[in-house]
């Protein structure tokens, strides 16, 4: 099977809009990366012309439209990369590389799918219920937040099918307190056939004991730092759970099976 290359090169921003008070997102047209891009796969954007910053940021896909040719990303502005991509203007040439790393695994039985996402976690998810739901499978979604103000995808989740369950710091979702609690309930309750991860380190962890402990197939999505996106700089290197090797994420992830990842490399 022949491996498709990335694209490196120039997209047209076509939309970048605030969806949340923080956060935003940016749509480009790249055709090179729509056609090939799958659910999980990532970009690397630079933020500016200029040499500051140096180095390109990683973005999980958020929406992949092939008819269209675009994708987006969905980010929150934390500081001065993510400040200058809030400020592209329509028809803005954006320096990016992409469709990179791994995506998410569909060939599973995945009849009845539950998505945990912590934060800015919840981006990659919406063009994976768009295939999972063409394929009749039926999706819960625990979304976690701190507060309000994070939230984001709610509603383009429901109105496509998904079943929504928030967990938030401040009590203003469904459930008052950490989406772990709120998975560790929900799987007492019901049984699910895989499930899909992403959010911070902490919360991937501990989302790993409770599937695990629930004997239910989990893919996480990793979060990290990916400098060149390319498996070249080895920044985003993390131990695999036999203690002896270990996984590039930008390459052999974003996306992996959990019981593969050692979550003790962080804590």
């Amino acid at each position: 099977m022949v491996e498709h290359r990335p694209y490196c090169g120039i997209a047209e921003a076509v939309e970048n809009v605030k969806v949340a008070p923080k956060i935003w997102r940016l749509t480009l047209y790249t055709p090179e990366i729509a056609t090939a891009a799958k659910p999980g796969q990532f970009v690397n954007i630079r933020a500016s012309s200029q040499h500051d910053p140096l180095l390109r940021r990683p973005f999980s896909l958020n929406r992949i439209d092939r008819a269209k040719g675009t994708i987006s990303v969905l980010y929150r502005v934390v500081g001065r990369g993510t400040e200058l991509i809030s400020l592209f203007r329509l028809g803005e040439k954006v320096d990016l590389i992409g469709p990179l790393g791994k995506g998410f695994a569909t060939s599973h039985p995945r009849q009845n799918s539950l998505f945990v996402a912590g934060g800015m976690g919840i981006a990659p998810f919406f063009p994976l219920a768009e295939i999972l739901l063409a394929d009749k499978a039926t999706i819960t979604c625990l979304y976690g937040v701190r507060c309000a103000d994070d939230l984001a995808e709610v509603s383009h989740l429901e109105t496509i099918g998904v079943k929504v369950v928030t967990a938030s710091e401040d009590g203003c979702g469904h459930y008052h307190g950490q989406v772990t609690d709120l998975l560790a309930a929900t799987l007492r309750q019901e049984d699910f056939s895989l499930g899909f991860a992403c959010g911070p380190h902490a919360m991937l962890s501990a989302t790993k004991d409770l599937c695990l402990a629930a004997k239910l197939p989990l893919q996480v999505s990793l979060e990290s730092i990916m400098a060149c996106g390319l498996g070249l700089c080895l920044g985003c290197t993390c131990p695999k759970s036999n203690g002896e090797d270990y996984w590039h994420i930008c390459t052999d992830g974003p996306v992996l099976w959990a019981e593969e990842v050692d979550f003790a490399w962080k804590r």
